[in-house]
């Protein structure tokens, strides 16, 4: 019985992380007119505003860009930040890298950024520290360092280096 019950309690929480998986998708007919079409893998993304669309069927859905994907122009509100001497374009949770003039490459994020590595992360900000929207997401500027606020998992939160400002 315990099996039975410990079967029917697993499949119920895997229905439901699938359904809530299936919620958090955005799937659209089309992606705007104004698109560029960038293939990256064979796969023909089309990238506008910092927005991602992968072919779903006859329809779209919003994904992040996948690492290596090449783009010549990076998203409005983009930051230009340095990481451990390496400059990045950071935008919507996606850092790039240029690559050559006016051409720019999705990369994994910097090493530095990695949670276990605790000077890219605070647990608390500190007093003074600014809060700042760029491109609609908001940062904390703590003199010319910019973090954005995470949560784990378990809920909780820290604040992690997204770039610094030299």
């Amino acid at each position: 019985m315990k099996t039975l019950n410990r079967l029917l309690v697993m499949t119920m929480m895997a229905l439901s992380l699938h359904a809530n998986a299936q919620s958090s998708v955005t799937v659209i007919r089309r992606p705007p007119r104004e698109s560029k079409i960038v293939v990256h893998a064979g796969v023909r993304y089309h990238y506008y505003g910092g927005v991602y669309y992968k072919p779903y069927g006859r329809q779209y859905v919003v994904v992040r860009p996948p690492v290596g994907l090449r783009v010549t122009v990076l998203p409005v509100g983009y930051a230009s930040v340095t990481i451990g001497r390496m400059p990045y374009f950071y935008a919507g949770g996606v850092y790039y890298v240029q690559y050559s003039p006016g051409r720019y490459e999705v990369v994994e994020p910097p090493k530095e950024l990695a949670v276990n590595s605790n000077p890219s992360q605070l647990s608390a900000l500190p007093e003074g520290a600014q809060s700042v929207y760029i491109a609609g997401r908001k940062y904390y500027k703590i003199n010319d360092t910019y973090y954005e606020k995470s949560v784990s998992e378990n809920g909780g939160e820290s604040y992690v280096v997204v770039g610094k400002v030299e």
